[in-house]
């Protein structure tokens, strides 16, 4: 794991220099945004048997490409779990859309950038449904799977603290190595966030029915895609971005709302005045926010899609409901 921490270390001293200032205009030169995605979590990233690839942080990648123009393209880069910050330092993506959790500590020592949550996830712990295990003090004295240094990792060590547990904790890795961990029962637990652990229980050994998720309402994740520093035209972008999908679900427009026959609305033409306001500024053409919105749709279509009642995970959004609505999500308005 140090050897992983120095080489990030070496990539953003790298990426602060060679790559400032540049990704828009690469980007638009080549026509294409190379977006870091997952190996294959389903309702996040994950690719079909004709290659094509879907959900939550695919169509965000999406969203952005249509933003500089409908010939703009997305190549997406398969990436495990150790390689996803050094990818994105060393100029191999222009985005990291790979469910990676919003810290300080990140963006002060990895030279990234966050850009907006496109989730938040409470953390969870993933338990066989016949273990016994059932609530938080049910740990105690389990063996949990966890991926040394992560988000998780530090918040097992403060439930363990809050409620006086003792848990033993066995590090791995990589997020790969340790559900490989639980699976072949070298521990009781897997930790991750809970939105993930929902994703892995479609597709894990015994089926959706054979696990259930304990979960602690006292931590909170926000999954974001990130960029590298010192770029603030890409940053801008790709942050003006993110809000337009919220906002576009705050303005009460869809996807239908941007169809071509679609009939003339005051939020519509709101909604595009204000946005277009920004094309110059970003250097790009008038009409980014609604081409977004038309090749993903507002940020709730996105979520229910391929999280929620239209997925196979059939989530409930909770805190990924628009604050108007109960929710986290609060975008910045133009």
């Amino acid at each position: 794991m140090r050897q992983v921490v120095l080489t990030c270390v070496f990539f953003w001293a790298l990426a602060g220099t060679a790559f400032a200032g540049e990704t828009l205009t690469s980007v638009k030169n080549a026509k294409t945004v190379r977006c870091g995605v997952s190996t294959g979590i389903p309702g996040f990233s994950e690719r079909n048997a004709e290659g094509v690839w879907s959900g939550l942080d695919v169509d965000f990648c999406r969203a952005v490409a249509a933003a500089l123009g409908e010939d703009t393209r997305v190549s997406y880069k398969p990436l495990p779990m150790l390689a996803r910050f050094p990818a994105l330092m060393s100029g191999e993506i222009d985005i990291l859309a790979r469910n990676a959790s919003w810290t300080l500590r990140r963006e002060a020592t990895l030279g990234i950038v966050f850009t907006g949550p496109l989730a938040y996830s409470t953390q969870g712990i993933l338990v066989g449904a016949q273990s016994g295990i059932h609530d938080i003090p049910d740990l105690d004295g389990k063996a949990i799977c966890v991926v040394r240094d992560s988000t998780q990792d530090v918040s097992i060590n403060f439930w363990a603290l809050r409620q006086g547990l003792h848990i033993d904790k066995r590090d791995f890795d990589s997020d790969e190595q340790a559900r490989q961990g639980f699976f072949e029962g070298a521990c009781q637990g897997y930790a991750s966030d809970a939105l993930l652990l929902a994703s892995l229980r479609v597709v894990a050994p015994g089926g959706k029915d054979a696990y259930v998720i304990i979960k602690d309402d006292h931590t909170m994740d926000s999954l974001s895609p990130a960029v590298r520093q010192g770029d603030n035209e890409w940053r801008q972008l790709v942050e003006a971005v993110w809000a337009s999908l919220l906002l576009a679900e705050e303005f009460g427009l869809n996807q239908a709302s941007f169809r071509p026959d679609a009939p003339a609305s005051p939020a519509r033409e709101v909604f595009v005045h204000k946005s277009d306001i920004l094309a110059k500024t970003f250097g790009i053409e008038p009409g980014w926010a609604a081409r977004a919105v038309a090749a993903v749709g507002n940020y709730g279509e996105m979520f229910r899609r391929n999280l929620g009642a239209d997925s196979p995970l059939g989530l409930e959004p909770g805190p990924n409901r628009l604050w108007s609505q109960g929710g986290l999500m609060i975008p910045p308005d133009f």
